[in-house]
Formats: C-alpha cells, sequence, structure tokens
C-alpha cells in the first residue's frame, strides 16, 4: 500500500516538472503597441491666400424736397474679383473627437466697381455720370465647430465680417450748367460670414487647409452730395437742390488656402 502510494506521487511529481517545462517554453503573447492620437487642443497662427468674388447691388436715391418727390434708380447687380492675402489666428480645444474654436482674419484685398450710366437716366442722375466702389481690406471674427478623424478635421464656421468701402461719383448734373459734382465717402460694412474646411496635420506643429466662405453684408448708405433734383418754373426758373445717396449692398464668396502653426499639446498616447 505504502509502495504504491510513493509511485503515485513520483508519477505526479514527474507530470508537474514536464508540465511547467512545456509551460515555460510557450511563447508569451506581446501588449499591444499604444498608437499616438493627434490633439487639435491648442493655439495657432497662420498665413491664407485665395481668391474672391464680389457681388454689388446698388440704388441711386435723391431726397424729397418741398412739392418735388424722392427719386431712385436702380443700377441692377454688378460683379467684381480680387485676389485676398493675409493670416489668421485662433484657439481650439477637443474633447473625443469634436473640436471646439475660436479664430480671428484680416487679409488685404483690391477690389474696384465702375459703373458709368447708360440708357434712360432718371433725374439728376444723367448718361455719362461715374460711380466707382473700391475695397482693400476685410476681417472677421468666428467660431468654429469640427470633427476630428486623427489628423484631419473638418469643419464649419460662422461669425462676423467687416470691410471698409470707398465710394466715388462724378455727376454730370441734368439741370443748369454748374460743373460736374465730384462726391467721396468711405464706410467700414458689417456683415455676417458663414463656411466650411478641412485641414490636415502635416507635422505635430504644422497644419494645411481649404477654406471657404460666404459673406453678405448690410445695405450701406453713401453720401453722394448735393445736387439739382427740380425746377420750379415761375416769373424765373428756381434749380432746387436736394441730397442724393447710394445705397449699396454687398456679398462675396472666397476660397482661401491656409497654412498654421500650431502651439500646445500635439498628441496623445491611445489606450490599450
Amino acid at each position: 500500500m505504502i509502495r504504491n502510494l510513493g509511485w503515485a506521487l513520483a508519477a505526479a511529481a514527474s507530470l508537474a516538472g514536464i508540465g511547467a517545462a512545456s509551460a515555460a517554453d510557450m511563447a508569451v503573447k506581446a501588449r499591444p503597441i499604444a498608437v499616438p492620437v493627434y490633439s487639435w487642443t491648442g493655439c495657432y497662427i497662420g498665413l491664407s491666400a485665395g481668391a474672391k468674388g464680389v457681388g454689388i447691388r446698388e440704388t441711386l436715391r435723391t431726397e424729397a424736397v418741398g412739392a418735388l418727390p424722392a427719386t431712385f434708380l436702380d443700377t441692377g447687380r454688378r460683379e467684381a474679383e480680387t485676389w485676398i492675402a493675409g493670416g489668421q489666428a485662433g484657439c481650439n480645444y477637443q474633447t473625443g473627437n469634436w473640436v471646439f474654436g475660436i479664430e480671428g482674419d484680416a487679409h488685404a484685398q483690391n477690389w474696384g466697381d465702375s459703373n458709368w450710366l447708360a440708357g434712360a437716366p432718371l433725374g439728376p442722375f444723367t448718361n455719362g455720370s461715374y460711380f466707382d466702389l473700391h475695397s482693400s481690406w476685410q476681417a472677421s471674427a468666428r467660431g468654429r465647430l469640427g470633427y476630428a478623424m486623427n489628423r484631419t478635421l473638418f469643419y464649419g464656421t460662422a461669425g462676423a465680417a467687416w470691410t471698409e468701402v470707398r465710394s466715388y461719383v462724378n455727376l454730370i448734373p441734368a439741370l443748369g450748367n454748374g460743373p460736374n459734382i465730384l462726391g467721396y465717402d468711405a464706410r467700414t460694412l458689417t456683415g455676417v460670414t458663414v463656411g466650411a474646411g478641412v485641414e490636415h496635420a502635416v507635422t505635430d506643429n504644422f497644419t494645411l487647409g481649404l477654406e471657404g466662405r460666404y459673406t453678405w453684408y448690410q445695405s450701406q448708405r453713401f453720401n453722394i452730395g448735393v445736387v439739382p433734383v427740380g425746377q420750379i418754373v415761375g416769373a424765373a426758373v428756381v434749380i432746387v437742390n436736394g441730397n442724393a445717396y447710394r445705397d449699396v449692398q454687398i456679398q462675396t464668396g472666397e476660397i482661401m488656402a491656409k497654412a498654421n502653426w500650431k502651439f500646445g499639446p500635439s498628441a496623445v498616447v491611445a489606450k490599450y
């Protein structure tokens, strides 16, 4: 009985040793490698340039003076084009795949529109009169909401926009024999801008992007000056003068390439 028990213990010990040796020979499975995930959190500064189209709608007006009624002349819609070049700065905060941000930009531009009246004039707005508009800068302040796919960010943007527009007028008087009326006025227009874009992190700090935006500005009144608006015929012909204006509404569409240098955290390590 004791001899049989000893053989059983010896056999068990031998099997245990063989099992341990076999376990030691088995390959150990490696832990998965942690993959860095890009973070868009941080602030940035950059340069941008592109092209812009401008749509212009204009109405010429004179005020009512005494018995003489107000007049207006719709000159229709016109278009202009320009390059834009400037820069932007902003900050982003990422939570999960969502990216929230703010951005401000300013760009130089050089668009102009010239309009000579022809056809059927109305009141003091006579054939050959010249009306010109020019603008040399634009700016905006916007919010951004994006969805990040690691190093690529798709986003929408919306906010306020500003631009300065200068008005030049050379009006040929319809009444009397006076000289041409030369007018100048400059105004800063405020509008709303909306758009969308895509941005890709080429390195941890350098990103490239493409953005398109549409902007519309409120109608703005530019002064032309005091012009002859009619005449009263009596014992003598009396020329009546009144104020004249041009009401201008501007809408723009633009597309630009953007390059940014990002500060702040660049990547986080993904969890297993």
